[in-house]
């Protein structure tokens, strides 16, 4: 009797476990009620608690009974080896982003905003203690990539002047794109990297190191030293490659977009972000400026990326010569 009581007990606190650490997720608005709302639905719930169940128990993500595909399982596997997350609550209802081309073809959509606190697997992690995510579905609702995003506020500025401009849909993939490449380096995702730099692109690094009187320990006044290398695609792929290979983490996040559309290259774009880059061994803030080139909208390439620091007005469009 004893024994069967003790499985009984065992049973109620497995139950209850598992309940708390279930998600309860439904769009507001923004998608027609239906079988691909529901299912939609349904796959964000089973995500997010297959997520909060791996937090919970330092384990991978188990995928079971989630339509995902194989690139958007690979991606967040690799930003779980980096760091594990969970929701900071368990209930979310929110807004369902259509995503288009700029002929209007439906790309997918997306939902936005589910806010998640952060649990290091390093010790030395030097980053936010809460994000939000974003998850990206393809047409048929196959959840097709899992994003950290950018803040709400600051998205929703950007939509606000896309609506003035025109050109919403347009900025909607920056966004969505930057924040591929934000995550890219944070995943160390080198493949990434190779596939969304055009093979000339024009790439400017920059490393602020402090400067010391050679007589003594003591800082000098102006410790600010920047040193500036331009580098090819495949140099700059190889310095980076070392750095995913040995950092214990990377922390890339940007913020303050600007985004700006070429005069007479429509499909081109200026986006000036502001970036805080941490590892373990060296952290930075500045201004990176990047040159979009949306000719392929399923492929876009980045042509020019730049770095300065905060103290230095940024590069523009103007700068440079596109093809």
């Amino acid at each position: 009797m004893k024994k069967y009581f003790t499985f009984i007990s065992m049973a109620i606190i497995a139950l209850s476990m598992s309940a708390m650490d279930a998600v309860q997720f439904e769009f507001s608005d923004g998608i027609e009620p239906g079988s691909l709302k529901s299912k939609m639905e349904r796959q964000v719930c089973n995500l997010l608690t297959a997520i909060n169940r791996a937090a919970a128990n330092n384990t991978a993500i188990n995928y079971a009974g989630i339509d995902i595909n194989g690139l958007a399982s690979q991606s967040l596997n690799q930003m779980w080896t980096v760091v594990h997350f969970e929701t900071e609550d368990n209930d979310y209802v929110d807004h369902c982003i259509r995503q288009r081309s700029k002929t209007g073809r439906l790309r997918g959509f997306q939902l936005r905003n589910i806010g998640v606190n952060m649990k290091p697997v390093s010790s030395g992690y030097d980053g936010p203690t809460r994000r939000e995510l974003t998850i990206d579905f393809g047409p048929t609702g196959i959840i097709e990539d899992v994003n950290f995003a950018m803040g709400t506020h600051e998205y929703t500025d950007l939509l606000k002047k896309g609506e003035q401009l025109g050109d919403l849909d347009r900025r909607m993939q920056i966004v969505h794109w930057c924040e591929q490449f934000q995550n890219a380096y944070n995943k160390c995702d080198i493949k990434f990297m190779n596939n969304i730099f055009s093979d000339d692109a024009i790439i400017i690094t920059g490393k602020i190191s402090q400067r010391r009187d050679r007589n003594t320990d003591v800082q000098m006044r102006n410790p600010i030293k920047v040193e500036y290398v331009q580098q090819t695609k495949k140099q700059y792929l190889a310095k980076l490659s070392s750095i995913f290979a040995h950092a214990k983490y990377i922390n890339v996040q940007f913020s303050e977009y600007k985004i700006v559309r070429h005069g007479s290259k429509p499909n081109y774009y200026g986006v000036t972000l502001r970036q805080k880059y941490a590892t373990n061994t060296y952290k930075d803030e500045g201004i990176v400026f990047l040159v979009w080139d949306f000719t392929n909208e399923d492929e876009p390439k980045i042509h020019v990326r730049t770095w300065q620091p905060l103290t230095e007005e940024a590069f523009a469009l103007g700068d440079f010569r596109l093809p």
